[in-house]
């Protein structure tokens, strides 16, 4: 049975590694892109946009529709489309069609990502979740991390096809292991499909990452921002109003009367505000500010996954030993300490400087994220995990899409302030500038985010005490 689960596990690991990769891949790729397909880079742009939106916008759609018609049999269906997607995107020379495919590559890594962590939950008993999760959440920097180096290697070796085509085999690997040693667990109760409640959350997130991701690239002046977060804003009350009243609601609102999932997720999306704004923003730094050429600043950039990588599995240890809420608490004040020596960051403090700093801010998103996900999937019902974990994956999602759009418009603002309107001719001085005090923002949202998991603590603590007197 351990030879199973094993087996499953390590499947499972590969569809993670290989769907977070594709998130990042690509975007090294897009200048070559351009330059083969005969496009424009802001057609090539959508080639990582029609992923990630397909993501974002059917990933809990996608773990409620596990939950109704088996786990298993949807995530393989995930892998498969996945995989062929991969495939077309491999062999086509046209980039309205690499478009297309990218689109339902992200439907099939919406199945993959949502339902990951429900199966995993699946399989092993309670004691050893955390370390499940922290073996299954290592994936998740290392193929973020991973996605520019490899795509680089492959360009460079095998060309931009092999960008694509080198999941058909991961894909293939993963869907025999998944196969041969998940089992099938027999569904819940069949209740009607809320198809309804779906598009409407799938609209109100295309409307808001489409609207974040228009005012990354052209700023509140573009005709198109407003009318988007309009349209997000509308669409969401509609959702909420439609899933209060329908019997049977794709997502059932009580479920945010949790305190623990609610102060969970609200938590992870600012966590992934806050680290988006350290992928993003200190690349800027390290070149523009400290001068290192563009294949030091990847190295470095490397070193924060790195650390991720080799500790969650730790980290899932401990959230089985200790508890996994006091642990998120200490890894979020941990982010709070780092983000706050990043504030006072510059050249002259060297390699090392900034190296131990990131250190501190990546350490305490260690000891976050797998807590995080443990604490969740150990109050999901069995019939719910495939929503609570497709849920956890937005939350991830939306936080680095919104992270993107506003720390990198806050920043622009505060070059801005330090003398400079365009942040590719800014000198040094203001890009620091603007590096200090933007993570001093970062540190107020990683210090939200403490106090919420610190509140959460403290009520448990006090209805604990409360029924122990009685």
């Amino acid at each position: 049975m351990k030879t199973f689960t094993n087996k499953a596990l390590s499947g499972i690991a590969v569809i993670l590694f290989m769907v977070n990769l594709d998130t990042s891949i690509v975007i090294v790729g897009l200048p070559t892109l351009v330059k083969t397909l005969h496009t424009t880079f802001a057609a090539a742009q959508w080639m990582v946009l029609s992923y990630l939106l397909a993501v974002t916008a059917l990933i809990a759609g996608a773990g409620r529709l596990g939950d109704i018609f088996g786990k298993k049999k949807l995530y393989l269906g995930g892998i498969a489309l996945f995989t062929l997607a991969s495939l077309l995107c491999g062999i086509v020379g046209n980039a309205v069609l690499l478009i297309l495919f990218r689109a339902i590559q992200g439907i099939g890594a919406a199945f993959c990502l949502s339902l990951s962590f429900a199966i995993a939950s699946d399989l092993v008993p309670k004691e050893k979740l955390g370390k499940t999760m922290g073996i299954l959440t290592t994936m998740i920097p290392l193929g973020i991390a991973a996605g520019p180096t490899f795509g680089g290697i492959l360009i460079a070796t095998l060309g931009w096809q092999s960008m694509f085509l080198i999941n058909v085999p991961l894909g293939i690997a993963a869907y025999w292991l998944v196969t041969r040693s998940v089992p099938f667990i027999q569904p819940g109760s069949r209740t009607k499909i809320d198809w309804a409640g779906m598009l409407l959350l799938a609209a109100f997130l295309t409307c808001y990452c489409l609207g974040m991701t228009f005012m990354e690239d052209h700023g509140w002046e573009h005709p198109a921002v407003p009318i988007l977060f309009i349209g997000a804003v509308i669409g969401l009350l509609i959702f909420v109003r439609y899933e209060s009243r329908v019997q049977h609601p794709f997502l059932q609102l009580q479920i945010f009367r949790n305190p623990l999932f609610s102060a969970s997720l609200s938590a992870s999306f600012l966590v992934y505000v806050v680290i988006i704004t350290t992928v993003v923003l200190l690349p800027f730094y390290l070149a523009k500010a400290c001068h290192y050429p563009p294949m030091q600043v990847g190295l470095i950039m490397s070193f924060g996954p790195l650390i991720t990588a080799l500790l969650s599995v730790y980290a899932g240890k401990l959230a089985d030993q200790h508890g996994a809420r006091r642990l998120m608490l200490y890894g979020v004040l941990l982010m709070v300490i780092g983000c706050l020596c990043m504030s006072t960051i510059t050249p002259a403090q060297g390699l090392f400087g900034f190296l131990w700093r990131m250190a501190i801010i990546q350490l305490g998103l260690t000891f976050f994220q797998t807590p995080n996900n443990t604490a969740v999937m150990e109050v999901a019902l069995p019939e719910q995990r495939g929503l609570l974990s497709g849920l956890l994956s937005l939350s991830r999602t939306t936080g680095h899409i919104t992270g993107t759009a506003v720390m990198g418009a806050v920043f622009a603002l505060l070059v801005h302030y330090a003398g400079h309107k365009d942040m590719i001719e800014a000198d040094g001085a203001a890009i620091t500038y603007g590096i200090n005090h933007i993570f001093l923002v970062a540190a107020l949202l990683s210090a939200f985010a403490a106090a919420l998991i610190g509140m959460v603590i403290y009520r448990q603590k006090r209805k604990l005490a409360v029924t122990t007197a009685l």
